[in-house]
């Protein structure tokens, strides 16, 4: 197996940038979700379901330099912290979020035609889940048949462009596998999976939301997928694997992607590596 897609945001809600490499640390993918939007009034990160507008918008993140592309307009800078951290809410938790300087804050707010503040957080504090997201090849194969919207010019997925949607970090290319079959990555949970240099240990699906109805790029409101995916016992949607860094490193585009494997220790306390059958 090997690395077919890193993707990426470093303003949460924005487009999912794809990346032809990432570095992981221990707290997660470095650049991923570096800043977010907050609603001053209510003290709330703003929700990507809630601000599909967002997508349209393409950020990067580089040498401390944000740019971002809002309504047409190139604005780059370096953002300074101004003022003291202030504590707001996303899904129901408490994160410290530290509001920046430059011209971002009012760019997006007559973007969004609502006051919003852009503020810095720590990694990982703006992740639902754990801070590694996994789909595979053929998984999103699989959802090839999902009916799009009326006026959609085809029926099919296309795996670079609509696997933004699931704004995953990894797509892992399953071809000529023993674990290329939709829904094949459920069994790799409590596993490790050695890609590049990093080892991420998975520890769950994912539970999905009408973000994946959006087109990536757009924000337009495109697919009736949620509705199409499998549910978990519970009856959540879900798709995907999320996962923690266990091993620092680097992963680029084309790594190969080990067979997961769960690593224990025995009686002696050697490490010892059981695959996961496919």
């Amino acid at each position: 197996m090997k690395v077919a897609r890193i993707g990426l945001t470093p303003v949460k809600g924005t487009r999912h940038q794809a990346r032809t490499e990432v570095e992981l640390t221990r707290t997660g993918p470095v650049g991923d979700r570096v800043f977010c939007l907050v609603d001053p009034n209510r003290r709330q990160v703003l929700k990507t379901v809630a601000t599909a507008p967002l997508l349209a918008i393409s950020t990067s993140w580089s040498g401390g330099i944000l740019t971002a592309d809002i309504g047409g307009a190139d604005l780059s800078g370096v953002p300074a912290v101004t003022g003291g951290a202030i504590k707001v809410d996303y899904w129901g938790r408490q994160i410290t979020a530290q509001p920046v300087s430059g011209p971002w804050s009012a760019a997006f707010s007559d973007y969004l035609n609502r006051p919003v503040v852009l503020a810095a957080t720590h990694v990982g504090d703006i992740v639902y889940g754990d801070s590694v997201s996994v789909v595979t090849t053929a998984s999103l194969a699989s959802l090839r048949v999902a009916r799009r919207r009326p006026g959609a010019a085809t029926d099919e997925l296309d795996l670079h462009s609509d696997s933004a949607r699931f704004r995953s970090t990894f797509v892992i290319d399953t071809t000529d596998s023993p674990y290329d079959t939709a829904g094949g990555e459920l069994r790799w949970i409590g596993h490790d999976l050695d890609i590049g240099s990093a080892t991420v240990r998975l520890t769950g699906a994912i539970v999905r939301c009408a973000v994946v109805d959006l087109h990536p790029s757009t924000g337009q409101s495109d697919l009736r997928l949620l509705k199409a995916l499998p549910r978990d016992p519970a009856g959540e949607p879900v798709f995907g694997l999320q996962g923690v860094v266990v091993r620092p490193g680097m992963v680029r585009v084309n790594s190969v992607a080990a067979a997961p494997v769960r690593r224990t220790r025995s009686s002696e306390g050697a490490l010892v590596d059981s695959r996961c059958r496919p």
